[in-house]
């Protein structure tokens, strides 16, 4: 198509389709398996911990958990300054969920917004709203920042471009186990509405409805999780969390607040309905207390001191630490921990790099067919 650029031409990669997930072959390897040996990252291996430690509790998991051992989903909040290693981490995260797990992994996205899931395009499944087309820009960096850049079809960036019709087509239609999805919110809120209505969850003043801000279909998302399912292993990764869910929001005329607390109600179900929730942001004190109370995991990432010597972040009466063991940590190195204890010597993950040097920013605009389309129902 005129005015179209080559992916490949580039720097991106052809997108995989030799896996399992991709070919419904089970004697395949798996999208996980095939994105770490893309980057050359190590295989996990959870005897290099101890056995009662905290990452092994953490990565594999089971509905029949022990003494040391959680039960169902889990879920940590990791906070770090910029640069401090949090999108790779994140990406590794997915990818250990993918192998061991066969965890369907769901990656926050947002129009317009920096592409930190491009080293996993060859595999990504991107799930956009019904009505809404999207338009891919490579933007340099540098000098040449103010360029528009160069456009580029999704279709061919990515293995896979979907649109669901609401949150439930999305969850039980197009999700798939052991796969990566780059998912866009819908404006239209389509399906936000009847799960909440069919929910326990009921608060005074809330509706969603077109025109509300488009991150509010995340709050609908996440309820719907813990109400509709499916009920087993889905990974999501919020990066920028306090964007949605800040400290000190008020109530507004869409209800802002009263949904923070609804989806951190939601939060505090994830554990037994098998949702595994990577939250990241750069401070503690950012994110909503509605939700840090309801996150059991904390990560400390490099180049800020970790809570010690009797501090605790919002949500723990206690740390187990009396030292500042991370502000000297390289990139790539974090603490893990919880009220209980903490990883010694620190987690690491391998760096992975991006296609391009760039980024590539996703438009969304809605088809000419469909904007004067009406807001739908649920399909279950």
């Amino acid at each position: 198509m005129a005015g179209l650029h080559d992916p490949q031409e580039l720097g991106f990669a052809d997108p995989h389709y030799g896996s399992k997930q991709w070919t419904g072959d089970d004697r395949r390897h798996a999208d996980g398996r095939h994105l770490r040996r893309l980057h050359g990252m190590p295989k996990f291996d959870p005897e290099q911990f101890e056995d009662d430690g905290l990452v092994p509790a953490f990565w594999d998991h089971t509905w029949d958990g022990g003494r040391n051992q959680p039960s169902g989903g889990v879920e940590w909040f990791a906070t770090g300054p910029p640069n401090s290693g949090k999108t790779t981490l994140a990406l590794r995260a997915a990818q250990i969920d993918m192998e061991v797990n066969n965890s369907r992994v769901v990656w926050r996205a947002a129009t317009g917004s920096r592409s930190e899931w491009l080293p996993y395009a060859p595999v990504a499944h991107v799930c956009l709203p019904k009505g809404y087309d999207a338009t891919a820009r490579v933007v340099p960096k540098g000098r040449d920042r103010n360029s528009m850049g160069k456009k580029v079809p999704l279709e061919d960036v990515v293995r896979k471009v979907t649109h669901y019709s609401d949150i439930m087509d999305l969850n039980l239609n197009v999700l798939q186990d052991g796969v990566f999805h780059v998912v866009y919110p819908d404006p239209k809120m389509r399906g936000c509405q009847w799960v909440y209505e069919e929910s326990d969850k009921v608060i005074d003043g809330v509706e969603f409805q077109a025109g509300d801000p488009v991150d509010h279909w995340w709050f609908g998302w996440a309820l719907s999780l813990v109400e509709r399912g499916p009920f087993d292993w889905t990974t999501w990764i919020c990066d920028e969390v306090a964007s949605l869910a800040r400290e000190g929001v008020s109530k507004d005329r869409y209800a802002t607040l009263q949904k923070v607390q609804l989806a951190g109600t939601a939060v505090e179900d994830f554990r037994k309905n098998g949702v595994i929730g990577l939250f990241f942001g750069h401070k503690d004190k950012h994110l909503h207390n509605l939700w840090t109370d309801r996150i059991r995991w904390r990560v400390a990432m490099n180049g800020t001191a970790n809570p010690h010597g009797g501090s605790a972040p919002k949500g723990f009466e206690s740390v187990p630490m009396e030292e500042d063991i991370t502000s000297d940590l390289d990139i790539g190195e974090a603490v893990m921990y919880t009220e209980q204890g903490f990883t010694w010597p620190p987690i690491t993950w391998p760096e992975i790099s991006k296609p391009i040097h760039g980024d590539l920013k996703v438009y969304l605009s809605e088809s000419e067919s469909d904007r004067a389309a009406v807001p739908g129902g649920a399909s279950v």
